[in-house]
């Protein structure tokens, strides 16, 4: 097994070498010029990925994404264009607590009509990410990593890494509140609110789960976990 270094063995290099340049320097002659150090150079960062025509990328990624689930919905909702563009996007937003609603508008719910939570509205949608191949989609990520790379590096993150915003993601979902009792609505404006002002409170994604029901939800967030751990992701999976 390797010993563990010193933290103060850089120092003693660099002074080891300082203290030869000064013996070297000494016994010099005058007409010489002095040496000049050269720190050393960082590994150069690799170069994302050229990232492809949308049409090429969404047609290898339904290729790709096509067998994980048997449901038709699924095959459905892979019809979208920017694939690609769109993964990444939903991954930051729920990372970052942002209602993905603009990246899934192809996924239709019905509105909610009374103060009574309707979470039966999102059993098919539920339904399907269960039914999702979490090894297959892992899998998946492996394969096209390093064009998730450079998607999320356009996004206006350079030196963030895919990986990273994908386990805050799933964390978040993990970690989203389940509540055997429905929460009670109250109206506000064309909408409804959670009447328990600490609910009302709670982020855009939280919101969102609560509004799926526990069943919905549970779903949801065991497949988060599966997910999680075919990317060897490190998430706390209660």
């Amino acid at each position: 097994m390797e010993k563990k270094r010193s933290p103060w063995l850089p120092l003693a290099v660099v002074a080891a070498a300082i203290a030869a340049g000064a013996i070297w320097y000494l016994r010099r002659t005058p007409e010489e010029p002095p040496a000049v150090a050269q720190a050393p150079s960082e590994p150069a960062k690799p170069a994302d990925a050229p990232l492809p025509p949308p049409g090429k990328s969404d047609t290898q990624m339904r290729k790709d994404l096509g067998s994980l689930s048997s449901l038709p919905e699924w095959a459905q909702w892979l019809g979208v264009s920017d694939l690609l563009d769109r993964f990444v996007v939903i991954v930051d937003n729920v990372a970052e607590d942002v209602n993905p609603r603009k990246q899934v508008d192809f996924v239709k719910v019905a509105p909610q009509k009374t103060e009574k939570l309707n979470s039966a509205r999102y059993d098919r949608i539920a339904d399907v990410i269960a039914s999702i191949d979490a090894k297959g989609a892992a899998q998946v990520v492996h394969d096209i990593h390093p064009l998730l790379e450079s998607a999320y590096h356009k996004l206006g993150y350079p030196d963030r890494s895919f990986d990273q915003v994908a386990a805050k993601a799933l964390q978040r979902i993990i970690d989203g509140p389940v509540l055997d009792k429905p929460p009670r609505l109250v109206p506000k404006g064309a909408n409804f609110a959670y009447e328990d002002a600490k609910l009302e409170a709670l982020g855009p994604v939280e919101k969102l789960l609560l509004r799926m029901g526990p069943r919905n939800t549970r779903l949801i967030q065991t497949k988060a976990r599966e997910i999680a751990a075919a990317l060897d992701l490190r998430v706390a999976t209660h």
